[in-house]
C-alpha cells in the first residue's frame, strides 16, 4: 500500500514586534492609568512607568504606586521605542511654572529627546511639550470643553491617521489649547501637522513634521466611564458641570475605541521606524513583559 503523501506543516506566522513605551504618569489615582494604557496599547507592549520625585501622588495608592512606577534614570529609556506624558491635575493653572514637577519634567523632556523616537503629551502633557520643544503656550477656554467630539481626518495620508475613519469620535476633556496665534505661524512654517479638527475643539491631534513630537490635547486614553467618573464626581463636589457633549454620564458608551487603539499602534510604529533610522535599538521583538494591569 503506497504511504499517503505528508502535508507540510503550515509555517508559523512571524510574532508582531512588540513595543516598549515609558510613560510619564502625573494622573490623580496614578494606578488607574494602568489598566487605561492597556486597554489602548497594542497586545504585548512593554511599559515603563515613570514617577516624579516632586509630586506627593496624594490621592494614589502608595503600594501599587511603589511596586509599579520608578524615578528616571539614565537607564530608564534603554530600548524605549517612545516616551508619553500624561494629563496632570494642572491644567486650570494658566502658569505650567505653578507645577512643583515643572523643571523636572523639563529636565526629563530634554534628556528623553533623541533617545526615543517620539515623545507624546496627553491633554496638558500635549500643552507641555508644546511649551518645550516649540514654545508655544497655552490658551484656556471660557469653559471646559468635556464630552465626545466628532473630528474630521484632516490628513487620511499621514501614517498616524491613514488608519482611522474620515471621521471619528474622540474623547475631550480640557480647560485649554495650545495658543492659537503661536500654533498657527508653527503649522505655517513647517513646524507643526494638524491632524484632525472639529468646530467645538479645533485642531486636537497635532504632530511635528519630523514625527518626533506628538500633542494629544483629547484623550485618545479614555476609556468607556471616564467622563461619565468626572461628571459624577464634580456634582459630589457641589459644582454644576454640564453634561458631557454627544455622552451619557448615566449609559456611557464608547464610540471612539478601535480608532484609538489603532492610533495608538501606528505612533509606536512610527516611534521604532524613526528610532531605528537614527541608527538607536529599538525595543526587541522579544520583550519578556506586557502592560501592567491595575493590581
Amino acid at each position: 500500500m503506497n504511504a499517503s503523501p505528508t502535508t507540510p506543516a503550515p509555517a508559523e506566522a512571524p510574532a508582531p514586534a512588540r513595543r516598549r513605551l515609558a510613560v510619564i504618569n502625573l494622573m490623580p489615582q496614578a494606578e488607574i492609568y494602568l489598566d487605561y494604557m492597556a486597554q489602548v496599547l497594542p497586545p504585548g507592549t512593554d511599559v515603563r512607568w515613570i514617577r516624579v520625585r516632586n509630586h506627593p501622588y496624594r490621592s494614589s495608592n502608595q503600594e501599587i504606586l511603589a511596586a509599579t512606577h520608578h524615578y528616571y534614570d539614565e537607564t530608564t529609556l534603554e530600548d524605549c521605542d517612545a516616551l508619553l506624558l500624561t494629563g496632570a491635575a494642572m491644567d486650570l493653572n494658566p502658569d505650567f511654572t505653578a507645577a512643583t514637577y515643572w523643571d523636572e519634567i523639563v529636565e526629563t523632556l530634554r534628556d528623553a529627546d533623541g533617545r526615543v523616537g517620539s515623545i507624546a503629551g496627553v491633554c496638558w502633557g500635549a500643552q507641555v511639550v508644546g511649551k518645550v520643544f516649540f514654545g508655544i503656550e497655552k490658551q484656556h477656554f471660557p469653559a471646559k470643553i468635556s464630552g465626545v467630539i466628532e473630528m474630521t481626518n484632516i490628513a487620511p495620508e499621514h501614517p498616524l491617521t491613514r488608519g482611522l475613519d474620515d471621521r471619528y469620535w474622540l474623547p475631550q476633556s480640557r480647560y485649554a489649547q495650545m495658543e492659537p496665534v503661536a500654533f498657527e505661524k508653527a503649522v505655517a512654517d513647517g513646524l507643526l501637522v494638524p491632524l484632525d479638527w472639529s468646530e467645538e475643539s479645533g485642531h486636537t491631534t497635532v504632530v511635528s513634521a519630523d514625527g518626533a513630537y506628538l500633542m494629544l490635547q483629547g484623550h485618545q486614553d479614555y476609556p468607556t466611564e471616564r467622563l461619565a467618573e468626572e461628571y459624577h464626581n464634580a456634582l459630589r463636589k457641589g459644582q454644576s458641570p454640564p453634561v458631557p457633549l454627544n455622552y451619557d454620564p448615566e449609559r456611557p458608551v464608547n464610540r471612539w475605541r478601535a480608532n484609538n487603539r489603532a492610533f495608538f499602534a501606528a505612533w509606536l510604529e512610527l516611534a521604532a521606524e524613526r528610532k531605528r533610522a537614527n541608527g538607536l535599538p529599538a525595543a526587541p521583538d522579544a520583550a519578556p513583559s506586557a502592560v501592567p494591569s491595575q493590581l
